[in-house]
């Protein structure tokens, strides 16, 4: 206490709560946390807008990347498509190459004469008689014919045998509907052991006697 008045003196809390002093303190405090909530609003809406851009790049950037793999896929089955096509045209003009190339090895000779005759007037032109190994061939020779025509095909011993040794199963064929049959009611002897070509160009066995007209084959420069 105050040696004069004998009162203590005020404390400094006691002064700094009396009078306007707490209410510009509580006004300073809540302006700051007005501030530091504005701040962060702020802050907080920047980051929404940059999530935002972000998402929209990244849409833009997946959108962009899928239609790129898309054309990519397409550039690539079109591509594709395109060696197939052109195997298929290289394969195509080799076969009709080798077509070509097995007519032209082709020698013809008709006469009407017996099987064994056949045999032996083409092995004297170093020839046999005709084998064939395609449907080009058969047209080939089916237009050059016109009337039942023998070819080297027969079955002796119950085989069908092509006479050159091209094998018979593998091998093209054009049988007419239900031949051969082996028919043993001709009148000649024995079944029927000898294919020969009808005028229409298909096949048929018949009895091997038969005075039939009959095609040599022979590549060229090896026959007349």
């Amino acid at each position: 206490p105050s040696p004069l008045t004998g009162l203590s003196p005020p404390s400094f809390l006691h002064r700094l709560c009396s009078g306007p002093r707490p209410l510009l303190f509580s006004l300073g405090l809540s302006l700051l946390l007005l501030v530091g909530i504005c701040a962060i609003g702020s802050q907080n809406s920047k980051f929404r807008r940059d999530l935002e851009t972000l998402r929209a790049t990244f849409s833009n950037f997946t959108a962009n990347t899928v239609a790129e793999v898309q054309a990519l896929k397409s550039q690539g089955g079109s591509l594709q498509e395109a060696i197939t096509s052109l195997k298929a045209k290289v394969e195509n003009q080799q076969q009709e190459l080798q077509a070509a190339r097995s007519l032209n090895d082709k020698v013809l000779s008709l006469e009407s004469k017996l099987e064994k005759e056949q045999q032996e007037s083409c092995q004297l032109d170093s020839a046999h008689l005709v084998v064939i190994n395609s449907r080009e061939e058969q047209t080939f020779v089916q237009e050059h014919i016109g009337s039942y025509t023998w070819m080297g095909l027969s079955d002796p011993e119950g085989v069908w045998k092509w006479v050159d040794g091209t094998d018979y199963e593998t091998n093209f064929k054009n049988w007419k509907p239900g031949q051969p049959d082996d028919w043993h009611g001709h009148g000649l002897g024995g079944g029927e052991d000898c294919a020969h070509f009808h005028p229409d160009g298909q096949w048929n066995d018949d009895a091997c006697q038969r005075a039939y007209r009959w095609v040599c084959e022979a590549g060229l420069g090896t026959g007349s």
